[in-house]
């Protein structure tokens, strides 16, 4: 069986290591010069997107045969809102670094491969590489080849803006602000790598290169934020929805394939049930989309969240973290099985109206 993976992206290296396990190594097509990222950050998986699956690493290891490490756990939510902060406390999930080293995640996978080859500097063109390989996945982080191949749905583009800081910071505390003067329907959140340097990112939506550096500065100064830069980063982003999944002996796996879920903007999850079940498919035969069903279906559930969200003002995220406040919501919330997304997202259709529906 000959497979070959464009990118070398979570997506793209979950789908290898499961490739491997199940006895065939795929050919890797990376077109930059490294296995890693292109900016450093820390990044989260919140056990409470993911309901029913209570701890996303055990869910990892028991059904998708993947044991990777945590850079930390989030031990404390810190929101904060124009006038109000609110900050909880508990085990609500795991922190992951995205970086070059050799803990990072990215460079974790790669490592854990045996067999698979890695080609670097190779654009990969799934056109050719379709003539030539049994199998093509594409895992290249883009929209690109669905687009081309007209199963495209673009729902939100965003500008992220983002900077390495340095200053005294706890590591298991992730802090979220809210506010739409600097970040029109987004978010702006800070990861600490450790107690001295973390990763400050600003997300604003529908936002061009010279808007989102304005809102960066304005963000600053309204929160007052002065720690040293040591890095700056910045980039285009786009989440959306892709069907099928599957065209002849292409498949389309992660941000490629519409695993980026529309409200915050994780695809960690998705990435690693989309290059798990695609190898599943190749090699078992197992049907690609009926594996991934609960995954798109939990995107769809965050696009109501997305268009809910988009109708606040930042009086609404005021009442918003006053009630994440609020006695009883830890473990009504955060400390049970409840599938908070799907209930969520049927209570946002009810209170919507058109045009948002």
């Amino acid at each position: 069986m000959k497979v070959a993976i464009i990118g070398a992206g979570l997506a793209g290296l979950y789908c290898a290591h499961e490739l491997e396990r199940l006895g065939t190594a795929p050919d890797i097509y990376e077109m930059r010069s490294y296995v890693g990222e292109a900016i450093s950050h820390i990044t989260a998986i919140l056990d409470i997107t993911h309901r029913p699956h209570k701890d996303m690493l055990q869910y990892f290891r028991k059904d998708l045969a993947l044991d990777i490490t945590p850079y930390n756990v989030v031990r404390s939510l810190e929101h904060r809102a124009p006038n109000k902060t609110t900050t909880l406390y508990g085990h609500f999930g795991y922190f992951f670094k995205y970086t070059r080293d050799p803990d990072s995640l990215k460079v974790q996978m790669y490592n854990k491969l045996k067999k698979s080859r890695l080609f670097l500097n190779e654009y990969g063109d799934y056109e050719r590489l379709a003539q030539k390989y049994d199998y093509v996945v594409i895992a290249n982080g883009t929209s690109a080849a669905a687009e081309e191949q007209g199963i495209w749905q673009s729902w939100l583009k965003t500008y992220v803006r983002g900077a390495v800081v340095l200053g005294s910071f706890d590591p298991t505390r992730l802090i979220v602000w809210l506010n739409k003067d600097y970040t029109k329907n987004g978010y702006a959140y800070l990861t600490a790598f450790d107690n001295k340097k973390a990763s400050l990112i600003l997300i604003a939506t529908e936002v061009n290169e010279k808007e989102v550096d304005r809102y960066w500065e304005l963000f600053l100064y309204s929160e007052n934020i002065r720690y040293p830069i040591v890095e700056e980063f910045k980039m285009a982003h786009t989440s959306g929805f892709a069907y099928p999944h599957r065209l002849g002996n292409l498949y389309f796996i992660g941000n490629a394939g519409g695993g980026v879920e529309p409200f915050l903007g994780f695809g960690h999850i998705n990435a690693a049930v989309m290059g798990v079940s695609t190898a599943r498919s190749i090699m078992l035969g197992k049907d690609y989309e009926k594996q991934i069903k609960e995954i798109m279906d939990r995107n769809i559930e965050m696009r109501q969240f997305r268009k809910l969200f988009n109708t606040m003002t930042n009086a609404g995220y005021d009442m918003l973290v006053t009630a994440l406040g609020m006695p009883g919501v830890v473990p009504i919330i955060y400390n049970t099985n409840i599938n908070a997304t799907k209930y969520g997202a049927l209570f946002s259709k009810l209170i919507l109206k058109p045009p948002y529906r």
